[in-house]
């Protein structure tokens, strides 16, 4: 079995907590049991419109929403970024990190986070 991604384990934990199925989920929530299966495992990335009915089918409020709208973030298999308006400059610092991004050690990725103000759980 594929590691859950933050996400899917968010998701089936409230699934579970409700005593609901994938299919009533899927169901109440407009997409095939199949693409919330792969939302769940962490096969699919979240649509934004979806993250908005998941929040309002399971109830989630405050902290929840936030904390969730977070882990939807961290679960995601790739970035986009619209450069498009973006000075030369810009958007050779945008490419210059993704390049460098994975051989970026630990401590280096710990900087970023105190620069970009990234708080960790």
């Amino acid at each position: 079995m594929k590691k859950l991604t933050p996400f899917g384990k968010a998701v089936r934990k409230y699934r579970v907590d409700r005593g609901e199925t994938q299919l009533e989920v899927a169901e109440a929530l407009g997409v095939s049991i199949a693409f919330w299966s792969a939302i769940e495992t962490g096969k699919k990335n979240v649509p934004a419109e979806l993250l908005t009915k998941v929040v309002s089918h399971f109830q989630l409020t405050g902290d929840e929403v936030n904390k969730l709208q977070t882990l939807s973030w961290v679960s995601q298999h790739d970035v986009k970024i619209n450069m498009q308006n973006l000075s030369d400059r810009s958007r050779e610092l945008v490419v210059g990190f993704a390049r460098k991004f994975s051989s970026l050690d630990e401590e280096k990725q710990q900087k970023l986070r105190d620069l970009l103000d990234i708080v960790e759980d």
